[in-house]
């Protein structure tokens, strides 16, 4: 519980922190919101009465702390350009990121798993030297490329999936999954080659040392002393890098959205960047934060719930 509760302590702190720095780096940037709503030909007097309205003229630190204080009560302000709850907008579209998001962190797991533990038994074999020579391969190819080539020969050629349609979860939840799948692939596609890296090298790493040799003279065979012995050592130092695997998959969903036409959180979050919509931008990237935080938090509960030496410090 010591731990934990360290831990908790220093994430509340790292997103207090994230939250400052993100609203100064939006009160740093150059440009006017109240100016990019009204135009160039704005008046004077317009143009002040509105920085007046959105509160503007407030001095940093009282915009900062009532920003914060109604952000920790669920108030999310209201959008410049739309004029609607912000909290609702994201609470639209939070379901389609977090959908393609998991989808494509499952596919990570599914695809990195059980090729890392396959590299890892045929280690100089013909089929470890396959799965290294394609990793390298996949790694190499960015998730916008890879989105693109998964268009043109699944919904182009194939035409598996209509490109630029979309079909939303309360319509028909099943069809949306469907077309959720192929932008999930395109970012699941290079975090799952190196998974299968950093897996393969820690299982072969894990298969060096004494104890799997200890676990064969006992009569044990090699599955079982792969899944039984080496494998759970193997996953814990891999755990870091599957949470780090689940953040940048939230980041490339930005990427997939443009690609794929979906129009979840990276979408909004684009247009709000080039309409300079402070609002809808802090609230995202603060949501974002917030979810990094958290899966980096769960994983380092989970690596000391592995291995009980490790301690905060």
């Amino acid at each position: 519980m010591k731990y934990a509760g360290k831990k908790l302590l220093s994430m509340l702190v790292t997103l207090l922190a994230v939250s400052f720095l993100v609203f100064l780096a939006f009160d740093l940037i150059p440009g006017d919101p109240a100016l990019a709503q009204l135009g160039t030909n704005a008046t004077p007097e317009r143009l002040e009465s509105l920085r007046e309205e959105m509160g503007l003229n407030e001095p940093f630190l009282v915009r900062y702390f009532k920003w914060i204080g109604a952000f920790c009560t669920g108030d999310l302000g209201t959008s410049y350009s739309y004029h609607i709850s912000v909290g609702d907008m994201i609470s639209e579209k939070l379901p389609i990121s977090i959908c393609m998001t998991l989808m494509a962190f499952a596919m990570v797991l599914l695809i990195s798993i059980p090729l890392g533990i396959l590299s890892a038994k045929h280690e100089g074999g013909r089929l470890d030297t396959i799965i290294c020579t394609l990793n390298q391969v996949l790694m190499s190819v960015p998730p916008f490329f890879s989105g693109i080539l998964i268009t043109l020969l699944f919904g182009i050629i194939l035409k598996w999936f209509t490109p630029g349609g979309f079909v939303s979860y309360d319509e028909n939840f099943g069809a949306f999954l469907g077309y959720l799948f192929f932008p999930a692939l395109s970012i699941a596609i290079p975090k799952a080659a190196m998974s299968v890296k950093m897996l393969r090298s820690a299982l072969v790493t894990e298969l060096e040392k004494d104890y799997p040799r200890t676990a064969y003279s006992r009569g044990n065979t090699p599955n079982q002393v792969m899944y039984s012995h080496v494998l759970k050592n193997g996953l814990i130092p891999v755990l870091t890098f599957f949470g780090m695997a689940l953040t940048d998959i939230l980041t490339g969903s930005i990427i997939a959205e443009q690609v794929f036409a979906i129009p979840g959180l990276g979408r909004i979050l684009l247009t709000s960047i080039m309409n300079r919509d402070y609002p809808v931008v802090q609230a995202i990237i603060l949501l974002m934060a917030f979810v990094v935080i958290v899966v980096n938090f769960l994983v380092d509960l989970l690596y000391q719930k592995l291995d009980p030496r490790i301690t905060v410090e």
